[in-house]
This record gives C-alpha cells, structure tokens and sequence, in this order.
C-alpha cells in the first residue's frame, strides 16, 4: 500500500509488524486515516492482538495527531502511555506487538524490489542503488560473479540477490567460506569423497559442487583456496566434471559459481597466489561493494533499523557522530554497535544518545581505526590550517550542506562555524547556482573527495 503526495518534505510511516516484517507507507499531507485490523482501514496493521478497529490518525499539522479508541490497548510513546498525542519524528510508538516510526522520506533513487526469497541488501545512497541495479542485470546472466568488497559490507547478502533474482533460485544456494576450510579436508568439502577415501571418512559426502547442483554456489573469501585447489576448480568450470576424493568416477555438475574476497582479487594475481586464469573465468562480472563510511546516508538508515528492531531510536546528534565514524568493520560493525549500545542502555532509556556510543570514540577505538579515518590526513603531514579546512569540508559532506547540523558535529557554535567557512572562503552550494565555478573550484574538489555539497574557492 502506498499513499501519494506533493508534499515537498514527505514523510514516511514505518511498520514493525509482531513477525519482524517492515513495511513504510508514504503518508499524504492531510486526511484522517483509520487504523485498525479491519477492512476498513487507511493504515491496516498486522497484529491479532488488536481489535479491528484501533483509532485514526489525523495529518495536516507539522506532526500527526494519533487517537487511540477506548477499546483497544494503551499505545505508549517513549514507554509514556497515551491515549492522544501528537507523534514526533524519529520516535517509535508501540500498540500492541506493533510498532509504528515516524520518519522524513530518505530522498533516494528508486530500488529494485526485493525477491521474497532474498535477504533485503538495504541502502539510501546513490552507489547503494547503483549496486543493486547492477547486482540484478548481473542475476540475469549466466556469468560467474566476483563481488569485491571488504568484510562486513554485505557480500553474501547480494550473493544471495544474484541467486534470487536469476532463473536458478528455485534450486539450491549454498555458500562455502573458503578460509575456514582446513587444507586438509578443503577438497574435499568443494568435490566430495568416497567412503574410506581417508581417515575419518566413514561414508560417502556429496561436496558442495554437487550439492549445488542447478542452483547457485558461493565461494567466500576464494583467494584462501591453494594452488592445487584453483587448477581443479577451473577445470569444473571448463566441463562441468567433479571427480571425488579417493574415486576414479567422474560426475557432473550444472553450478553458477559466484565468489567474493575483501582483499582485491587482482592484487593476489600480481602477487602469484591466484591464477590468472581462473580470475578471467570467475570474474566475467565484477561487482565492487561499496564501503559504509562511502555512504553516510546508509548509516543513518541501518542504524535507526537495527536501533528499532531493538525497541529503540537513535538521537539526531549521535547519528551525525555515527556518520563521521570511519567504520572499518562496515555494517557488520555498526550492527554490533547498535547493539551494545541498546543492551546497556537498558530497558528504560528507549533513546540511544551520543553517551551510548562513547565506546566507539575511546582512544583505543581511534588508535585501532586510524589507518581508515580521513585518507586525505594519511597522505602526509599538514598544517593545522590544512586539516581544519579538510574537517570543514567533511563535516559539511556528512550534514550533506546543512550548516547547523555541521557545527554540530564539530561541536562549535554556528557562529564559529560560520567564521572558519569564511577564513577558508568555503561556500555553500546555492552559491554557485549564480556563477559558474572556477578552475580553482574543481582543484579543491579533487583534492579533498570529502567535499561532498560544499565547494571551496582558492
């Protein structure tokens, strides 16, 4: 279900219904909806703990005005039980098993829809939607995929879309981690054995080749595989043929092999431990996941939907901290983080402020990240002058141009930002809708990527 509207700020209801589903309905800038389980409603909820009908919401004002009817349960705001109030942004409002999320629509390009039987690869960004849309083309061919990405982006995630969303997602999906497969018994996990074919193989196994058969086989992190292994392995993929351990028989086996490794495949093949040519058959297609703290609009996103899957909202302030976090554990990392946060925060803080992140900006945790906060401040040393002019341009990429929100994050005044903008002669985006940008502007641009919306004049 979808509401349309002109609103020029939409806004976004999101649903947590009791089975873990999410579903966002786009709300209309007035009307009255009515809520409930009936047939009747405007916004149907999905929780049989609720009557058919459970109150209206009334849209119009800055804020929609919730109404709760006598019949059924207390809805709570913040853990404050209410009967009518206003619902604010970015805080959940629970009735029954269900809860319901006020939030701005993220401003994105369109995505795919998600296949039922994939895991959802979510995203607000532009290099998010542009994966996605590649990932899609790619299922559709009978290519072997490489995924190129670093731990903790996701890869089995779109491994598991390439499979969904290809002619072959009615057979199986298997995926075999490479690196923790011990040399030992690592061929025979890919091809298989026969009974007795060594010590401790008291019966025959299919490997995961065959075990893949018709469907779809993801090998992680496959720069981990020996020499020996990456001859055998692209021999299968010339013919088709699988010749267990310890058996002179020789099987076959249709299988799309997609692989993924969070080092550069390339870089291995320079460096001897990879074969050339079974790079060339396994990479026909090469798709490139983006890092998370590339995508600051992804952080926002997950962040809040990890915090409400946990009953929680994340603060506006901790999540511009949580932007200007470098991440090198991706989403992986902000997914734990959420969640330590939520567990000590305890039941009756249902709001995650920037105290409840304080262990990710200890000086253990900068020290262990140092080498992925601000490339630009790696490359060599700067004056102070040069790293406040490179600060200034990040925190307005991160605030994507809003400048209050950018003093925030660096935690002055806006007068005092306002003050360093003009000392580095750094101007806003709508400034130059009036005059064409200089040679100079773009200099700045390609030296500090981080620019984002805000053009610096040299």
């Amino acid at each position: 279900m979808q509401f349309e509207t002109t609103r020029p700020n939409p806004r976004e209801l999101e649903i947590r219904d009791p089975s873990g589903e999410i579903r966002r309905l786009r709300l209309p800038e007035t009307g009255t909806l009515r809520v409930g389980r009936g047939p009747d409603a405007d916004l149907p909820l999905r929780d049989p703990t609720l009557p058919e009908s459970v109150g209206e919401l009334r849209l119009g004002d800055a804020y929609p005005w919730l109404r709760i009817t006598a019949t059924a349960p207390t809805a709570s705001l913040a853990a404050i039980p209410f009967r009518e109030a206003m619902i604010p942004f970015d805080l959940p409002v629970r009735i029954g098993e269900t809860t319901l999320h006020l939030t701005r629509e993220e401003r994105r390009g369109a995505l795919p829809e998600f296949p039922r039987a994939g895991t959802a690869w979510k995203t607000a960004s532009e290099s998010g939607a542009n994966l996605l849309w590649m990932t899609k083309k790619a299922a559709a061919t009978p290519l072997s995929i490489y995924i190129a990405g670093e731990t903790g982006t996701g890869k089995e995630v779109i491994a598991g879309l390439l499979h969904a969303w290809s002619d072959r997602a009615g057979a199986p999906f298997v995926p075999l981690h490479c690196g923790a497969l011990a040399p030992t018994l690592a061929e025979s996990e890919l091809f298989g054995h026969v009974k007795g074919a060594f010590t401790g193989a008291h019966a025959q196994r299919a490997g995961a080749l065959l075990a893949a058969h018709g469907g779809t086989l993801f090998l992680d992190e496959v720069g981990d595989l020996s020499l020996d292994l990456q001859v055998k392995l692209l021999r299968f993929l010339e013919n088709g043929e699988i010749r267990p351990v310890g058996s002179d028989q020789i099987r076959h086996s249709d299988v799309r092999v997609v692989c993924a490794t969070h080092l550069p495949l390339r870089k291995l093949v320079d460096e001897g431990k990879f074969r050339r040519d079974l790079y060339y058959r396994l990479a026909s297609v090469t798709l490139e996941i983006p890092t998370l703290r590339a995508r600051p609009e992804d952080v926002a996103l997950l962040a809040r939907d990890f915090a409400g899957a946990l009953g929680k909202t994340v603060a506006p302030r901790a999540l511009l901290r949580l932007q200007a976090y470098s991440w090198p554990g991706n989403v992986r990392e902000l997914r734990h983080a959420v969640e330590r946060a939520a567990g000590l925060a305890g039941s009756f803080r249902p709001i995650l402020d920037e105290e409840s992140f304080a262990f990710l900006f200890s000086a253990d945790t900068r020290e262990a990240t140092e080498g992925y906060v601000g490339s630009e401040l790696a490359e060599g040393m700067l004056t102070l002058e040069e790293m406040e002019r490179v600060m200034l341009l990040r925190a307005l990429k991160l605030a994507r141009g809003n400048r209050a929100d950018a003093a925030k994050l660096l935690g002055v005044a806006r007068s005092t930002l306002f003050e360093m903008l003009k000392r580095h002669r750094i101007e806003g985006p709508r400034a130059h809708l009036h005059r064409p940008r200089l040679a100079e502007d773009r200099r700045d641009y390609r030296d500090f990527p981080d620019s984002g919306r805000a053009t610096a004049n040299a």
